[in-house]
């Protein structure tokens, strides 16, 4: 099997898996109201790929078959640069949602390919080989997956090896001659509910006290043991007309526990190396900040899109202030996408695999900037919008036979755009700026794929300082030490 269709990968999740929505068991996760829309826009990922006018960017040929891109060991800028418009389509696709079927997990497995590496030339492992062998099992098979990275790490201002509960980070309980056993969660499990993998990296630096930490596997998503608690959301069947994104889209999040699961030997890449966990860490965070940015920019481009929409309704496009925030909508969203083009036009290449990853100091910035002013371009939408996007009417008020036509008469803004129009403007603003699915942007935006002072912290220990010191040096006749800069 080389690529699976989008019906496929469904039927693949009738496993029996241990998942819970609102305090209930799913017997079929297929067939959950709620969990169907993340299944359905995880499904838009193997519609892509059998899409022959995106064969170009969804597929590559590896072993004499086609097989996903998210799947490529990537060597160059144009296998980042086409990667990158897979995501994107997807995204485009999916109104700013990434499908996210195998985006998180592909830069996961990158990481892993890389670290492993790392940790074989130190330590006489030989982790990478089972890497290489689980991305063929991954690609042979066509699978989706999951990363599963963050710790629940009860009291932060402790290390992990200092919690009172030593279960609130991930470790590893027994070591077998087949394989470890480990207990403990990871929070924010992205896709987890309906994926066929989960891919699970530590989240942080150890100590050799705290070597049990780090660890990095893969399991199937119906291990014995594994357990998947999901976020908490309405779930009801929602109106397309009243909220045109999120009743279509959506990405199911899950507290995923791992309750004495067996993980068998050749699927453990790192089992007690401490002093390598933070090269899994970092690796991870070079693919996927530009994977966050790349994904994001379809869901400016509608934001931008809404704005003008509802600035046209109101008749208040060529007003000066509207016409100013809309231009500063613009160019946040088009300066997103540039940086991640630069980010992937200007690799980094690991000198011990071949592989490539994006400029580590460009991804971080780009993903930096996306958080830092995502919730002022919130703010500029719903300024142009006005006040009615929390107020106004629903499609059952605007279907009434009786009041309908009151509604139709009293909505109408500028004289072209009727009174439908205008309402099916605002509801889109409203599913973007001011719903469940707006709180669930605007608090990820700033925690998902690396924090704010996550990226800052990457910024300074990439960056070349030195480069920017030894500048200022020169300006100020002060000499520049190393000869060899200029």
């Amino acid at each position: 099997m080389a690529l699976r269709s989008p019906q496929q990968f469904i039927e693949s999740l009738r496993d029996g898996r241990e998942v819970y929505v609102r305090g209930q068991r799913v017997a079929d996760v297929t067939r959950h109201p709620y969990l169907r829309i993340g299944i359905e826009t995880a499904a838009v990922d193997y519609r892509v790929a059998q899409d022959p006018q995106c064969g170009s960017f969804a597929v590559v040929e590896e072993d004499g078959e086609p097989i996903s891109r998210f799947f490529q060991a990537p060597r160059t800028p144009d296998d980042l640069l086409k990667r990158r418009e897979l995501i994107e389509h997807g995204s485009r696709l999916c109104c700013g949602f990434p499908p996210f079927a195998k985006e998180g997990g592909g830069d996961a497995l990158n990481a892993v390919l890389v670290a492993s590496r790392h940790a074989d030339k130190g330590c006489e492992t030989n982790y990478h080989a089972r890497a290489l062998e689980y991305r063929r099992y991954l690609y042979k098979n066509d699978l989706s997956v999951a990363i599963a990275m963050t710790d629940v790490k009860g009291d932060r201002a402790l290390r992990p090896g200092q919690q009172p509960d030593p279960d609130h980070y991930l470790h590893i309980v027994e070591e077998r001659p087949d394989g470890i056993v480990v207990r403990g969660a990871k929070a924010h499990l992205t896709t987890g509910p309906y994926t066929n993998e989960i891919l699970v990296l530590p989240t942080r630096n150890m100590t050799a006290e705290e070597r049990h930490y780090a660890v990095c596997f893969a399991v199937p998503a119906n291990a014995p043991g594994l357990k998947m608690v999901c976020k908490e959301e309405p779930y009801e069947n929602r109106n397309p007309f009243d909220y045109p994104v999120s009743a279509r889209y959506d990405m199911i999040e899950a507290l995923v526990i791992f309750d004495d699961v067996f993980v068998p030997r050749e699927r453990v890449f790192l089992s007690g190396e401490h002093e390598y966990a933070t090269h899994f860490v970092e690796m991870f965070a070079n693919y996927h900040r530009v994977t966050a940015a790349t994904y994001k920019y379809p869901y400016l481009e509608l934001m931008v899109g809404a704005a003008l929409l509802m600035a046209e309704a109101n008749g208040t496009a060529r007003v000066g202030h509207v016409r100013d925030k809309i231009a500063w909508l613009v160019l946040y969203a088009e300066t997103v996408a540039a940086l991640t083009r630069s980010a992937c036009l200007n690799p980094t290449q690991d000198p011990d695999t071949g592989m490539v990853y994006p400029d580590p100091v460009t991804s971080n910035a780009v993903k930096y900037y996306f958080a830092d002013n995502y919730h002022a371009a919130i703010k500029a939408v719903q300024d142009i919008a006005g006040g009615i996007v929390v107020t106004g009417p629903a499609e059952e008020d605007y279907r009434n036979p009786s009041i309908g036509p009151l509604v139709e008469k009293y909505l109408r803004g500028s004289s072209k755009v009727s009174g439908e129009a205008r309402l099916r403007t605002i509801r889109l603003v409203k599913d973007l700026t001011a719903s469940a699915l707006s709180g669930f942007w605007e608090v990820t935006t700033l925690h998902a794929e690396g924090s704010l002072a996550a990226e800052r912290l990457a910024v300074l220990a990439s960056g070349d300082l030195e480069r920017y010191r030894s500048q200022a040096r020169r300006a100020a006749g002060l000499g520049v030490p190393d000869a060899g800069r200029t």
